[in-house]
């Protein structure tokens, strides 16, 4: 098991300046692991507010170094494999500029890995609602369509993660995740056709990277349900169109991502028709059954928990009918880290 003895805060973001304001503040108050250097690298994906004076007087005023570096491709993916490159700790510490850490976030997950031999330690992403929810919206049976939310709460019991559960358990998100930087560097970094790509709401960067650790055997890890931040969950998002839009979006991911999402198939062999896996068919009309059946009850939650998925279907073959050839479905299963214009610093 490797020492960790410093650690690295990687945060992208692009015009959100005065909610990073905010992240940045409570980064600086967090308490520092005992024997471990920290550092903070914000990545502005081309930003055009007041980003980098943001990150210039969170410097000045921060117990550690914080860094600012721009990437001007516009894509989540582009942006934290710019910080990967330019990152000198053992382990980088993932959050996103609408987050606010609690004060031992760093503490425990420096504990986290200190303690046992892992690759990467996820915690609670809780909310701070920008106007209350309906309250339907908190119910456990909702947690099945909190995508849109960016919401982590797996419950209150530690967990751990291998390979023996990849599959059964539900995964992390960027918001809240800390990975050894070693591994992420061993399966190549972020696939850049994934990550809020061009201003879209394509994403699934944190899902396809925990398939390749996995498929590199370096899936262990460990939930920690005393390990929270908070994130920020604007009004706009609690609105019934976003949750379609995000479902939709969602689907084109999956489609981008088939050879991480049906991890026991070769798609490459499966029939296909019109460019789409011939099973999707059956799937898609089983689907748009169980969301006609629900449209006559008086169950709105359960009723748009079934058209959203109907709509990630319908994301799913759109983005597989864009794709000119079958081969252009076969994405690469290794990140492309091609920055050649940023270079690891020297100490």
């Amino acid at each position: 098991m490797e020492p960790i003895t410093s650690l690295t805060v990687l945060l992208c973001t692009y015009n959100r300046a005065g909610q990073l304001r905010e992240t940045l503040a409570a980064l600086a108050a967090a308490r520092q692991p005992d024997g471990c250097a920290v550092e903070v690298i914000v990545v502005d994906n081309n930003s055009s507010d007041d980003t980098p004076d943001v990150v210039r007087q969170a410097a000045a005023d921060a117990p550690w170094p914080v860094r600012y570096a721009l990437e001007p491709s516009q894509g989540k993916s582009f942006a934290l494999n710019h910080g990967l490159i330019l990152a000198r700790g053992d382990v980088l510490a993932l959050t996103d500029d609408d987050v606010l850490p609690a004060a031992d976030w760093l503490v425990r997950i420096v504990e986290a890995f200190r303690a046992q031999d892992i690759q990467f330690v996820f915690g609670k992403v809780l909310p701070r609602w920008e106007v209350p929810p309906p309250p339907e919206l908190l119910t456990i049976a909702a947690r099945d369509i909190w995508g849109p939310l960016a919401l982590v709460d797996y419950g209150d019991e530690p967990a751990e993660y291998h390979a023996k559960t990849f599959g059964r358990q539900r995964l992390p998100i960027g918001a809240n995740l800390a990975v050894r930087r070693a591994a992420i560097e061993r399966i190549g970094g972020w696939r850049t056709d994934l990550g809020k790509l061009d201003n879209s709401l394509i994403a699934g960067e944190d899902h396809e990277l925990c398939v390749r650790l996995y498929r590199a055997g370096l899936y262990r890890g460990l939930y920690d349900p005393e390990n929270v931040v908070r994130h920020f969950v604007p009004a706009a998002r609690l609105e019934r169109a976003y949750f379609r839009r995000w479902f939709y979006w969602h689907g084109r991911t999956m489609a981008r991502m088939a050879n991480a999402v049906y991890l026991d198939l070769d798609l490459a062999s499966v029939p296909y028709v019109a460019r789409v896996p011939r099973f999707l068919y059956r799937e898609l009309l089983q689907q748009a059954y169980r969301w006609a059946r629900r449209a006559g009850r008086h169950d709105a939650l359960a009723l748009l928990g079934e058209e959203v998925r109907l709509i990630e279907y319908v994301g799913f073959f759109a983005e597989s009918w864009r794709r000119p050839s079958r081969g252009d479905r076969q994405l690469p299963e290794t990140g492309r880290l091609t920055l050649g214009h940023a270079s690891r610093p020297t100490d």
